[in-house]
């Protein structure tokens, strides 16, 4: 019988995550280098591959948590907007282009997933447009129209940031780890992230279609480059050990402050029963309930390297 697996690999050394209970511990910030791009033919070989099938040591009673994200269900009452989950497309529904990269899979992975699809950019922007116009027509507070806005809008960034994001999900991590971190040469992410920034002030819907419509030409600069860099996650994967997924980094840095603050909230409470979860356990091999704290540890560590690098508590 193979051995549990063991602890994920969270970076420890001089970096200013700390751990759940303490606080962060005062060092020099790391140097992490972006990782060099890849060639135009690795690229294309990394957004065409196929997700990793293989088992995760999931248990079926295992309860499927996510305090860090919202739900990204795909747009199953937007006609111009497939599902996330990789199904295959139906009628009336834009045709795929490719495979979504994802984040490695290995035994200390928490899940594995069909490949998802890439939508081609005509129908991304088609689906960004609809979502604004269903945003706008809610008449209702900005607040309201912002949050549908985003519901909305989430899958659709992160498939173009899939697309196009080159080496910007490698910055913020360098960013979150050592701070000041590294500047992307690839533009998309940061710009995203400094457009939502702006949505969240908006203080009148008049504003926030203004932002909207805004980055709605931020992606269409992006997916409109004759070869636009296919997002890298090579970061994601050596320095937080491929546990956190593109839309949950998006998630968070997307996210208000308030979001964020409640976010982590809940993803302490989570921690908290699945530690009691395991203590039943004692002698059990844990399964699917430690892949699942790990995951959410991580998270958690996410969101808080998120909160110091706003300078919110």
């Amino acid at each position: 019988m193979p051995p549990p697996p063991s602890k994920p690999k969270v970076p420890t050394r001089d970096v200013p995550l700390g751990d759940d209970d303490e606080a962060p511990t005062q060092m020099q910030p790391r140097k992490l280098a972006l990782p060099r791009a890849p060639s135009r033919e690795s690229e294309s070989t990394v957004v065409g591959r196929p997700s990793w099938s293989g088992g995760d040591g999931f248990e079926a009673s295992e309860v499927k948590t996510s305090p860090g994200r919202p739900a990204f269900t795909g747009g199953r009452t937007n006609p111009g907007v497939p599902a996330l989950s990789g199904e295959a497309t139906s009628p009336g529904r834009p045709a795929f282009t490719g495979v979504a990269p994802e984040v490695r899979k290995s035994l200390f992975h928490d899940r594995s997933a069909p490949p998802r699809g890439l939508l081609p950019s005509e129908a991304l922007l088609a689906g960004l447009d609809e979502a604004l116009q269903k945003a706008a027509q809610l008449k209702a507070p900005v607040a309201a129209v912002r949050g549908q806005l985003k519901k909305d809008w989430l899958p659709l960034l992160r498939l173009a940031v899939e697309q196009a994001g080159g080496d910007g999900m490698d910055a913020y991590v360098t960013q979150l780890l050592a701070p000041p971190g590294r500047k992307a040469t690839s533009p998309l992410f940061g710009d995203l992230a400094s457009g939502m920034e702006r949505l969240e002030a908006a203080a009148d819907v008049n504003a926030l279609s203004t932002v909207a419509q805004e980055i709605r030409a931020t992606v269409a600069s992006a997916l409109g480059d004759p070869s636009p860099r296919a997002i890298s996650l090579k970061l994601l994967e050596s320095e937080l050990d491929g546990r956190v997924e593109v839309d949950a980094m998006l998630s968070i840095r997307f996210a208000s402050n308030a979001e964020l603050m409640t976010r982590r909230v809940e993803a302490e409470k989570t921690l908290e029963e699945l530690r009691k979860q395991m203590q039943v356990l004692t002698g059990k091999p844990p399964g699917g309930i430690f892949s699942n704290f790990a995951r959410v540890k991580v998270e958690k560590r996410v969101m808080d390297a998120e909160a110091r690098r706003r300078g919110v508590r």
